[in-house]
């Protein structure tokens, strides 16, 4: 099973961001930008309560660039992706992708969420 972000509900992005006193500085999910990548480093980050800092540290980049790879604006070189995947432990499928993730809850439970509005 693919655990990625980008295309995930904004109900499951903010749920994760919360749990872990993670606020988004612009107030919205992370887009596409101008990489063209998909990607789920900011939930995982809230997930394992690791600043941008502590992950750049650990890939030898700056914390900027953390937040430029979260937002899309900037696409990671191989070298950069693979290092990103080490460190969470998990295969690059499960961090980036070409296209929009799905939500996690319809991963995990199979179902789409519906709004309560």
């Amino acid at each position: 099973m693919n655990l990625l972000l980008h295309a995930v509900s904004l109900l499951d992005y903010y749920v994760v961001l919360t749990q872990h006193n993670v606020v988004p500085e612009n107030n919205s999910a992370p887009s596409l930008g101008e990489s063209g990548l998909f990607n789920r480093i900011a939930v995982l980050r809230a997930e394992r309560g690791i600043s941008r800092q502590k992950l750049a540290d650990a890939v030898g980049v700056n914390y900027q660039t953390i937040g430029f790879l979260e937002r899309g604006d900037y696409g990671p070189s191989l070298k950069l992706t693979l290092q990103i995947a080490a460190f969470f432990g998990l295969p690059v499928e499960a961090i980036f992708s070409l296209e929009p993730f799905k939500p996690l809850s319809e991963q995990v439970y199979g179902t789409k969420m519906e709004s309560k509005r």
